[in-house]
């Protein structure tokens, strides 16, 4: 099975987990009103729409046409700004409707205590299947070399679920053991308002790490670090022309998709483009085994 083939069939059954578990959420919060339970499913929800995209951009990104004779691989980036752009939005838009419930609260003592009886068994449950799924997500990346962008973003996107889904369910057994007489009973009106900022706190580097590296690869950023470069260095290392050294590697990653400049100084005028040509199909063909996408060019000062 090819790298594609794995990443879209990883995708698909992330796609049918998270319907299942974003449908659950959804039911629990009209039950309880708990508005960190809202996050939870809501962003269980966009990880079932953000799959349904990715695993379409999946299937197209590696066709080429004549316009794009290196297929669509740029999407990929892309869309992994869009949902990180996404999730930041949702986690402001939750902060500060909760916020707004707690103002109200501290201010005129108006609230809806919160129910709390059906959140813990699910709670425990969600935490399972997002550890499960996450660690699925991250096995079929690692068996690609971690090329993908795709699974990447759903991983992470995933452990942000999962920790909401634990630290919700934490709250909930600690608000239960509140009495409505004792000094922390505003907890009981007001706990949704410190379990979303805390998970807020604790989740918000997420989406900025994987924004960072989409951003880096639709730049045209390269590779500066981590077993790609040294793997792809030592297999260039083995395969050079005669009488050259290499002054540079210069890899390019967008996605599954890989160009390579490999800077060359020689100690001759001129070499032959036949043992350039043959070299660089060498380099292609090693590669090949782990990279599927991947384009070699020689460059001389």
């Amino acid at each position: 099975m090819n790298q594609k083939a794995i990443e879209h069939r990883a995708l698909l059954i992330g796609i049918a987990a998270n319907i299942l578990m974003g449908a659950a959420g959804l039911c629990v919060y009209f039950i309880t009103g708990i508005e960190a339970l809202f996050l939870d499913s809501v962003f269980t929800l966009i990880a079932v729409l953000s799959g349904i995209v990715a695993a379409v951009i999946s299937k197209r990104s590696s066709h080429t046409s004549e316009t794009f004779p290196h297929g669509l691989f740029v999407l990929e980036p892309i869309y992994v700004i869009f949902k990180s752009i996404l999730m930041l939005f949702l986690m402001a838009f939750t902060t500060i409707s909760v916020s707004q419930k707690a103002i109200l609260y501290f201010t005129t003592g108006i609230g809806d205590q919160m129910d709390i009886g059906p959140v813990v068994p699910y709670e425990i449950i969600m935490v399972i299947l997002c550890a499960a799924l996450f660690f699925f997500y991250r096995d079929q990346n690692k068996r690609i070399d971690n090329t993908s962008v795709l699974l990447g973003a759903e991983s992470k996107g995933t452990l942000v679920d999962g920790l909401m889904s634990g630290g919700i369910g934490a709250a909930a057994v600690a608000i239960s053991f509140i009495s409505e007489n004792g000094p922390l009973s505003f907890l009981l009106y007001t706990g949704d308002f410190f379990i979303t900022i805390i998970l807020v706190l604790f989740s918000i580097k997420e989406p900025f790490i994987i924004l960072k590296e989409a951003f880096i690869e639709l730049a045209n950023g390269v590779v500066t670090k981590g077993k790609i470069k040294l793997q792809i260095e030592e297999i260039i290392q083995k395969n050079l022309p005669k009488d050259t050294l290499l002054s540079k590697c210069l890899i390019h990653k967008i996605g599954m998709s890989f160009r390579i400049a490999i800077h060359l100084n020689s100690s001759k005028d001129i070499i032959s483009k036949e043992e350039l040509a043959e070299k660089a199909a060498a380099i292609e063909k090693e590669l090949a085994g782990t990279y599927d996408y991947i384009k070699i060019s020689f460059v001389f000062p």
